[in-house]
């Protein structure tokens, strides 16, 4: 995987976490049977996402963690 790739994946899981997070707001409005079932699988993706792909992601290319979305693609 390129500096490149590793942008646009960063992209991507971050639009995917800002759907998750909008999700979650909708969800925290709904009756409470809804909410039970919808609450927990919603918080397993998030956590799996953050602490799993962007963490994984952000090891490999720390640059990536630090520059945000201006990130270049070159290596530290």
């Amino acid at each position: 995987m390129g500096g490149t790739q590793a942008t646009q994946i960063r992209s991507l899981l971050l639009e995917a976490a800002d759907a998750i997070d909008r999700a979650n707001a909708i969800v925290s409005t709904l009756d409470s049977g809804d909410r039970v079932l919808l609450a927990l699988p919603l918080d397993e993706i998030s956590s799996a996402l953050h602490f799993e792909l962007l963490q994984k992601l952000y090891l490999r290319y720390p640059g990536l963690a630090e520059e945000g979305e201006g990130w270049n693609g070159t290596m530290v």
